[in-house]
């Protein structure tokens, strides 16, 4: 019975640190604007950690624990409206379509998943926040480029996964 307490006791502190590490890596993107993809990518990676470490249905609590969090703390909402739209539950989602283990469906199911949070923040953004958004590139290069990046980002990701797995837990459950 003791051993249960210390096991959950262990998992909520391991997600309330999460929830904060997440919460201060988007505030922090939010007061170093040149930085704050790496930001986004960083409040991602904790919640993998999650993921790793206990399982996915508390890192769901993690990912809604931290974006509520981050939507009462941080002043600029537009900063938090990324990471509860795509970034803050990508890892759990990634950990979910990588058990497909079906390399080509796994990416297009990714880049559905992408485009679609692209769309709603677009939308969002165009039509409530901002009003119109112009850019300099043509729309259909813009596209390829966004493209381009998720699945850079999206590699990068399992990268810092594989390290995650390899190296650092190895040497914590010692």
């Amino acid at each position: 019975m003791v051993k249960m307490y210390n096991r959950e006791s262990k998992r909520v502190a391991i997600g309330g640190i999460v929830t904060l590490l997440s919460t201060l890596s988007l505030y922090m993107s939010s007061i170093l604007p040149t930085n704050r993809l790496f930001f986004f990518a960083l409040s991602t990676f904790f919640l993998a950690s999650i993921v790793i470490e206990i399982n996915t249905k508390f890192a769901i609590l993690v990912y809604i624990s931290s974006a509520l969090l981050s939507f009462i703390m941080i002043p600029n909402k537009t900063i938090v409206l990324p990471y509860i739209i795509f970034f803050g539950y990508y890892a759990i989602i990634k950990s979910i379509i990588e058990r497909i283990n079906m390399l080509l469906i796994e990416i297009l199911i990714k880049l559905f998943l992408f485009n679609l949070s692209i769309y709603i923040e677009y939308t969002i953004f165009s039509k409530v926040l901002l009003g119109d958004i112009m850019f300099k590139l043509p729309a259909w290069i813009l596209f390829i480029l966004i493209q381009l990046a998720f699945i850079i980002y999206d590699y990068s990701f399992s990268i810092c996964i594989y390290f995650y797995r390899t190296k650092i837990r190895t040497r914590t459950k010692k």
